[in-house]
């Protein structure tokens, strides 16, 4: 009853933590016990966190109702087909990782290291969640997941995160790094040049209230106090772009910064081909033939991913432009209904 009151006295609010190597993302969202919302973000240098924090602060001093979450960008996450821990453990180390159990049918991971190493950086201000790429993933997705087997990629700068759905079971999950992209693409460009060769619900969210920040890393013991990390509460049914496929532009000699995009993109093709194989021939998976992907575009890629995709492994590719800080609110409320 008293919860409901103060919603009548207090703004809400939820900031949203978007980091990657270059940059951070603050997205905020208000909802004011009037049933308006407004929503504004403010972009930062990744190094400058005193700015982030300073920011973060003084948003959430406004109200005593301030939510504060971060997308998960461990290297160590991924998904599981399972929700069981003795078979979750064919697919991560469960003693250095931390599971969470998806609707009781399928599960997602993270690294405990690195959610303690979040719980010290954000220290100065507190994190409430953190969430899942794979969660958002299949949440944007909704509509979808129940179909048949299909892939559904999620494309930030820095990360792809790649699921296989059939009737809504999980098959398959990977969470793969850009971070050699650079070498890879002067690789490619250098090659080019010289050599002229052809190319061959539930709660969702890690809740991390109440919990202090743990300064001795290698005590992982502690980790499991944290609270509400195995509960779930079934999400909202999200509102969906309209698919947004793009049209073919052929290219001659393109300029720098469009050979440095199609490098990037051939990448991406690159890890995706692979995760593909691997899903194929990895007897822990109930693979079949892929036909179908969906790609949740956090980053506005151009149509070279798409092409590739299609005319190298002969998949039908839709493309939705996905807002990741919109989607990161969306989580959060729901764990507060």
């Amino acid at each position: 009853m008293f919860g409901k009151l103060k919603t009548f006295l207090y703004t809400q609010v939820y900031i949203n933590i978007l980091v990657d190597i270059k940059k951070t993302t603050i997205y905020v969202e208000e909802l004011h016990f009037n049933g308006k919302s407004q929503n504004h973000e403010k972009i930062f240098d990744t190094t400058s966190q005193e700015k982030i924090y300073l920011y973060i602060k003084n948003i959430a001093k406004k109200t005593p109702l301030h939510y504060i979450s971060i997308l998960d960008s461990s290297l160590e996450q991924g998904a599981t087909p399972t929700c069981s821990s003795q078979d979750m453990a064919q697919f991560c180390d469960l003693g250095v990782a931390k599971h969470v159990c998806y609707s009781k049918q399928w599960g997602y991971y993270t690294s405990k290291l690195d959610v303690l190493e979040y719980q010290k950086k954000y220290a100065k201000i507190g994190l409430d969640y953190i969430f899942s790429p794979f969660l958002l993933l299949s949440n944007f997705f909704k509509d979808k997941i129940d179909e048949d087997l299909s892939l559904y990629i999620l494309v930030q700068n820095d990360f792809l995160s790649l699921c296989v759905f059939n009737h809504s079971e999980l098959v398959f999950a990977q969470h793969l790094d850009m971070d050699n992209q650079n070498e890879f693409q002067d690789d490619l460009l250098m090659d080019e040049h010289s050599d002229d060769e052809d190319l061959s619900l539930d709660d969702v969210g890690i809740d991390l209230e109440d919990v202090n920040v743990i300064d001795d890393i290698d005590s992982l013991d502690d980790f499991d106090d944290i609270q509400d990390l195995d509960t779930f509460d079934e999400m909202d049914e999200f509102s969906e772009d309209e698919s947004q496929e793009t049209e073919d532009v052929a290219v001659v000699e393109p300029p720098l910064d469009e050979e440095s995009s199609f490098g990037e993109n051939y990448h991406r093709f690159s890890l995706i081909q692979s995760a593909i194989k691997d899903f194929y021939l990895d007897e822990k998976f109930a693979s079949d033939f892929l036909q179908k992907v969906y790609i949740a575009d956090a980053i506005g890629i151009n149509d070279e991913l798409k092409k590739f995709l299609e005319e190298e492994m002969y998949l039908s590719v839709v493309i939705r432009k996905i807002d990741l800080g919109v989607e990161l609110s969306k989580a959060a409320k729901a764990e507060e209904i």
